[in-house]
């Protein structure tokens, strides 16, 4: 490993940082950040650094947005019944609880459907339009979908039904003849911000209806009490969180943590949230997202969205604790399928494919995009997951770094039942003979370019500098994610007074650095090598905090980690921390069972891999259980090599 894939960014001009901290009243550390993200004069930012309502855009620029209004208000006066109609995901389900929302507040006979994965599949569907109809539907109003539902939309407006889609969703050559399509990226329009969520969508929808169309001059006339729902929709879809989206999320997550909704507050006591701890980006996207996520991921997403719309504490509380009983469900299947794909990944038919493409059966298909995403961390390459479901194969694709998976996969439509996406993710539908006929198309690529994922550090800091103040006055950047990513810091070769393995499968590393301060990788087995020769080590990392057993604590997350090259007259213990690498990362691997494999992967002969891992036991590294598989011993102390018989042996026959 080395920091090759490391990119140090520009360092803004002194002039510029001094004058951001002097006039703005803030540290250096965040004013040269923040001058590292193009805000360079002091109006600019303050803009940033304190959005307000200023920033957002007047709703009637959007596309369609006047026919949309005078439409929706006249149902809603009028007592017709309108339908919203979502998607399964949470920018999917909160865009329907905003609409809803809205809508009852002007009074209107409102109702929301939330289709299903598996029975309804995404966006509008013929069958249930017709079913809604049926029941009584006079408008339908689509949040988070509905740009590529021309079938349903033509039927649904043929039967006399208004359709009003809003969608932010990439738009095709022909768009369905709705009565209006609110989007901000659609061609005739002249909207300022591209980039907001189907939530976002929704909520300018929602903004128009309950202030009349006009603008907003003052915070009191925005309807903010639906902003939590878009800070979690706008996080969870990973939308750029620039211009307006930076003023919708920052305030809803201030009201997430004023006043909680009793749906939010359950299920962050749940999540283990304590009371001393903030609410931001990264707890949308690790507490509340993947929990209200799961549940459309398993089955019927409306639990989800009945559980954001509750007012009552104890309904709440048991909506919730069904929402954790599936996010259970959800991850212990999620390690079911990894283990089971990620043994086909390793083996030797895949070895030289540049993007995998792997096909199980009966794998839940709702947890796919997941699995593919764990494998394309372990694999470095773009991985492709597909279950068959009634004679077809079905699932999502994830790729690795830059590399635009979609365009390369675009050149085989003529294979696929179905296929959509965009440059780092997509799903598909195949049929068994193509799909064959795929994975042999796929093995005779030509050399691709993917490379290696790139690191953006924003400096390199002293160990001894990153502290708790360093921490608090970056705060001032949130909320981070797509477009504002928290800062990284490079350390070179900090002194590391301990490194330990966490985790069932010991995939964590922790190291303890001279100063007391923690660093933690996630998901990262490679590293694990680590532990034995904590020496030498480089890393990049963000700086976050550690609230555990009510203590408060500075904890470096890791994004990346080097260590020294090896150099040529030390090739032999290059082999050797290879093997150890590839042991953390497959200890469910039956190394008896796959031997021949295993040291052809590796590059090494059967007897090398042999001799390797009895040197690894023999100082207590690993140990053989369950006839074959080799496991790590966790928290083994550190030994040198020739503490090794069979290791000296081993140089002796060099």
């Amino acid at each position: 490993m080395s920091q090759s894939n490391w990119r140090l960014m520009p360092q803004p001009p002194e002039k510029a940082v001094r004058q951001l901290t002097s006039q703005l009243n803030i540290n250096q550390l965040t004013a040269t950040i923040v001058a590292q993200k193009g805000y360079t004069t002091p109006e600019a930012a303050f803009g940033y650094l304190q959005p307000t309502i200023t920033q957002l855009h007047d709703p009637m620029l959007l596309h369609d947005m006047d026919k949309a209004f005078e439409r929706l208000t006249e149902a809603a006066f009028g007592g017709e019944k309108i339908v919203v109609y979502g998607d399964y995901d949470l920018d999917g389900v909160t865009s329907t609880a905003v609409m809803v929302e809205a809508l009852e507040v002007l009074g209107a006979d409102v109702t929301a459907y939330i289709p299903n994965r598996f029975t309804d599949g995404y966006g509008p569907n013929v069958a249930a339009y017709q079913r809604l109809i049926a029941e009584g539907a006079q408008v339908i109003v689509t949040v988070d979908n509905g740009v590529s539902g021309h079938e349903a939309v033509a039927m649904a407006m043929r039967a006399g039904v208004d359709v009003i889609i809003t969608d932010h969703h990439e738009l095709a050559p022909t768009l369905p003849e709705a009565y209006a399509i609110v989007h901000p990226r659609h061609p005739d329009g002249h909207y300022p911000f591209a980039d907001l969520s189907g939530v976002g969508v929704a909520f300018k929808l929602a903004q128009a209806l309950l202030t009349d169309a006009q603008p907003v001059t003052e915070k009191s006339e925005l309807p903010t009490e639906l902003l939590d729902l878009v800070a979690l929709g706008e996080i969870a879809d990973m939308v750029s969180l620039t211009d307006e989206n930076r003023t919708l999320v920052s305030w809803g997550l201030k009201q997430i943590s004023d006043s909680p909704r009793p749906g939010i507050a359950a299920l962050l006591k749940n999540a283990g949230q304590v009371a001393d701890q903030p609410i931001n980006s990264e707890t949308v996207s690790f507490k509340i997202a993947p929990r209200l996520n799961a549940v459309g991921r398993l089955g019927d997403a409306k639990l989800a969205l009945d559980l954001l719309v509750s007012q009552d504490d104890d309904t709440a509380v048991n909506l919730a604790t069904q929402v954790e009983a599936i996010n259970a469900q959800r991850q212990e299947i999620v390690e079911e399928v990894f283990g089971a794909a990620k043994q086909i990944a390793l083996s030797d038919k895949y070895h030289d494919d540049q993007v995998l493409v792997i096909a199980g059966e009966n794998w839940h298909r709702g947890i796919l995009g997941i699995v593919a995403s764990r494998l394309v961390e372990l694999m470095q390459k773009p991985v492709i997951v597909l279950s068959q479901v009634d004679g077809v194969y079905k699932g999502s694709g994830r790729s690795y770094g830059n590399f635009d998976l979609y365009t390369l996969m675009g050149q085989y439509r003529d294979l696929y039942d179905t296929f959509g996406g965009h440059a780092s993710a997509l799903g598909l539908a195949i049929t068994p003979a193509h799909l064959t006929s795929l994975q042999n198309q796929i093995k005779q690529l030509q050399p691709l370019n993917i490379a290696e994922k790139e690191v953006n550090v924003n400096m390199m800091l002293s160990a001894e500098t990153m502290t708790t103040a360093s921490y608090d006055a970056l705060t001032l950047l949130e909320p981070f994610g797509t477009d504002n990513p928290q800062p990284v810091f490079g350390v070179q070769e900090p002194k590391i007074a301990k490194a330990a393995t966490m985790g069932t499968t010991n995939q964590h590393i922790k190291l303890t650095l001279a100063n007391h301060v923690e660093a933690v990788g996630f998901n990262h087995p490679e590293w694990a090598s680590v532990v034995a020769h904590p020496q030498n080590i480089s890393f990049a990392a963000t700086l976050g905090m550690n609230y555990f057993r009510g203590q408060k604590k500075l904890q470096l997350l890791l994004a990346d980690m080097t260590m020294p090259q090896v150099t040529d007259n030390n090739t032999h213990k290059k082999f050797f921390a290879d093997v150890y690498k590839f042991i953390y990362a497959n200890q469910d691997l039956n190394f008896a069972q796959n031997l021949d494999k295993i040291a052809k992967q590796l590059q090494i002969t059967k007897t090398d891999l042999n001799i390797m891992v009895q040197v690894f036991i023999e100082l207590g590294f690993v140990h053989v259980v369950d006839g074959g598989f080799v496991k790590v011993v966790p928290n083994a102390p550190q030994k040198a090599l020739t503490m090794s018989t069979t290791y000296l042996k081993f140089l002796a026959n060099r």
